[in-house]
């Protein structure tokens, strides 16, 4: 099948997740982000390109059905971050399960810090997360992301 088909069943799937969680806990992302595990996993199988795109696809997404008063914030935000894993993708050997965790990791903590720095350029009004929370959200998300590529490549039986 093609990149575009199952980027956009990621994403869709990315959507039903986080329209779970929003049933269990009171605000999830600020405990998980589907939408940045799939930016993730575009730019380490994909390359900064498609990356890049993808991160821009599941940003508008996130912001039209989970965003707050301004769109593209989240947008912008996981284009950069899609953009910048992509390219480390094909600079250095990201293959492991640790390596991809650690991957995660990072780009949970700059897709964050993103998103406050462009709300502070834009005068917008952003809650922000404690340095806690917002190592517990990485963390979580690297469990989650670690177990969700796993899985995504043993169905499609590739390997970034």
């Amino acid at each position: 099948m093609s990149r575009v088909f199952w980027t956009g069943l990621a994403i869709a799937g990315a959507v039903l997740v986080e329209t779970a969680l929003t049933y269990l806990v009171a605000s999830p992302g600020r405990y998980l982000d589907p939408f940045l595990l799939v930016t993730v996993y575009c730019g380490l199988a994909g390359g900064e390109t498609h990356g890049m795109l993808a991160g821009a696809a599941a940003g508008w997404v996130q912001d039209v059905l989970f965003g707050g008063r301004v769109l593209g914030l989240s947008s912008l935000s996981k284009l950069v971050v899609g953009f910048g894993v992509g390219l480390a993708g094909g600079r250095f050997m990201i293959a492991g399960a640790a390596a991809r965790a650690l991957v995660i990791l990072l780009a949970t903590v700059v897709d964050a810090l993103l998103v406050q720095w462009l709300a502070s350029v834009f005068s917008l009004p952003a809650t922000g997360l404690s340095p806690l929370a917002l190592v517990s959200r990485a963390t979580l998300n690297a469990l989650v992301g670690g177990l969700a590529f796993a899985l995504a490549d043993r169905r499609l039986g590739s390997r970034p």
